[in-house]
Order: C-alpha cells, then structure tokens, then sequence
C-alpha cells in the first residue's frame, strides 16, 4: 500500500491483521455458521457443492428486482448484520492475499454475480471463511465461481470495524461476524466454497465524460461500485498530487499521494500499482514529461475515503522508521471536502488496467 511509516493508522491496523495469518491463529471471527434463509438475500436454498465446477453463466438468470439483481438491492436496502446466501458469484479482482503458515488464506477480492454484471462487492475474507474446519482453503482468483455465506455490512465511519484499511470506511462488504457488534446476530465464519474456475467477466464500458469526482467532492455513479469498469481512452494524467488523495491532509511534511487525477476529474488509486517498475507516472510528470493512456483505463470502481486520528507520539519500528499512535479515529471525509467517501478507480495492474500501449 502506498503509505509512509508514519500513518499510523492503517499501518496498526494492517499489522495486527496480518500477524493473525501466521499460523493461523490469533483474532476469532467466531465459531457458528451463518443460519441458511435467516433474513437471507440472494439466491438461498442452494447446494454449494451439488454442481461443482458449473458454468456460472449457463444458469437461468433471475428477473430484476426495483430494477436490480441481488447484489445491489443489498447495497441499496442490506441492513447491517444481514445474512447473505449468494451462488454463482464470479471473483472480477483481487484486491491482495496473504498465506499463514498452515496454508490457508486471508484475502480480499470483489465478486458479480454474471447476470448483473454492474452490480459488484467486497469480500473480506479471514482464514477460516471455508467450508469446514478442515476444508482445504484457497486463494482467490480471477475467474473463480463461489457461493458465499455470510452478513453483509458497510464499514463504519472510521473502519474501527474491520475494514482492512481505514480508507475502505463506508464500503458496503461482505464478511464474517468479526467486530459487527449488532444486537442478536450470532458470532459466525463466512463459509465460502468454491464451485468452479476460468469464468470471464468482461468490464464495463462506461461513455467518455464518465466518472469526475470534483476534486473529491462527489459521488460519481456509485450504481457501479464493487464493478469492474472500462473508461475509454485517450486519457490524460493531469495531476500526481490530488489534494483529495493525500495521506495525511493536515501534515505539511507528509508528501505521500494515494493516487492520481486524470482527464475529466477522473481520481485513480495508485495502491497497486505505484511499485510496478513499468508504471512510474509520478516520476515521469516530475520530470516534465507527459503520462497518457491512449486506450484508456481499467479497474474496479470502488469507494475512497481518509480517515485520521489525533496524534498520540509514535512508535519505533525494526527499520528505523516510526508508528504514529492514535488516540482517537475520526470519521471518514474526502481531504479538502466535507464529503464522506468518493468513487475513484482501483487498477489492479499497469500491463493491462493502466497500460500507456498505443
């Protein structure tokens, strides 16, 4: 993630998620099963296993309902602590994973369900989010066919709640019981099994003029959240240093950016991709040079935000750099607005996702 030593915020959090894999041990998301059909959204009553290896695209589509499939009518009307029983969902990208030592996964992807294929999700999977105890887990790929059970939440206004990145606040998710802290939901595991592989999920296209934030201050069509999107080309890098994408807004040494802006007010992270040797746009526009994507962008068009916390000194770390420590998390807002969360794209890659090829 492209965050500096001293954001201390998401870096804890980071931390102490990650240090649960090893071994895979540490938090516990619970002991108990979501309970099939209680207050279930989607498609519900179905085997998981009885058609392993289905094609996901071959089924029956179901009739809209408001106008919408499953995925986002919960988005739209989901409670927090709902159950969700959703087959056939088709994994679009995978945010990033991370392998303990007994060779389970924590991972975090977005699914579709191919009969609506505008209408993504967030899945926050821990290493128990398996069949059973036993089962041999997996790592999420592109591709892959899944059903999965869990409860469906959008992350609180601070991402004190679980979200894997502070900056995910908001976001509507589908998870495990950990940290919901709703009054009668039973603690449980998501149980995501999968069914098959291989299933090709075009993007989006969306039309030329889609997708200007204002600087951070809007919400553009946040009917495609979750989903992965085509903007068409040419597209233009028109600024590296987006005041509504910086780390920490209210520290003038702090000259860490999260993402980019390009042509048409368009706002791109940059987490995945800021590393690639392949994709050095800051460094080419500092130069005076010009960054351009003839045959536009992709990438899952999913929410940002920037939560920060009050300064409680920091923490020393083995390289030498420092931990900020937190006394307190304020609620997310959208830096240099009064917005709570925007919509900016999220490329997965720069040989594809932001490639400059002609």
């Amino acid at each position: 993630m492209q965050l500096r030593k001293t954001l201390g915020a998401a870096a804890l959090v980071a931390t102490a998620v990650m240090a649960s894999v090893a071994g895979c041990s540490g938090r516990d998301d619970g002991d108990n099963e979501p309970t099939p059909d209680a207050g279930c959204s989607g498609a519900c009553n179905q085997d998981a296993g009885s058609d392993a290896g289905s094609d996901a695209g071959s089924r029956e589509c179901p009739a809209p309902v408001n106008g919408m499939g499953p995925i986002g009518n919960l988005k739209k009307d989901g409670q927090r602590g709902q159950v969700v029983d959703m087959d056939n969902l088709v994994v679009t990208a995978v945010k990033d994973f991370d392998q303990g030592a007994q060779g389970d996964y924590i991972a975090r992807f977005w699914v579709v369900d191919p009969c609506f294929p505008k209408e993504g999700i967030y899945v926050d999977k821990f290493y128990k989010d398996k069949e059973s105890a036993t089962a041999t887990d997996f790592v999420p790929a592109v591709g892959d066919v899944l059903r999965i059970k869990g409860w469906f939440r959008k992350f609180n206004s601070n991402g004190r709640d679980g979200a894997p990145e502070l900056r995910e606040a908001y976001r509507p998710v589908l998870k495990s019981t950990y940290l919901l802290n709703v009054t009668g939901v039973s603690t449980g595991d998501m149980i995501i099994s999968k069914k098959g592989s291989g299933q090709v999920i075009a993007d989006n296209e969306v039309a030329a003029g889609f997708g200007n934030a204002e600087l951070g201050a809007a919400t553009p069509s946040p009917e495609l959240g979750g989903a992965r999107i085509h903007i068409p080309g040419p597209l233009t890098v028109t600024n590296v240093r987006p005041p509504s994408m910086k780390s920490q807004p209210d520290n003038p040494a702090n000259t860490t950016y999260l993402g980019i802006e390009v042509t048409g007010g368009i706002l791109v992270s940059t987490s995945k991709t800021y590393k690639a040797p392949n994709c050095k746009i800051m460094e080419t526009v500092d130069d005076g040079g010009t960054v351009t994507f003839p045959k536009g962008i992709r990438g899952v068009w999913e929410t940002f935000t920037n939560v920060q916390c009050s300064d409680a000194g920091t923490t020393p770390l083995p390289d030498g750099g420092t931990t900020t420590r937190c006394n307190a998390y304020a609620d997310g807002v959208v830096p240099g607005t009064t917005n709570k969360y925007t919509y900016v794209l999220h490329p997965m890659d720069c040989d594809t996702d932001l490639s400059t090829a002609p």
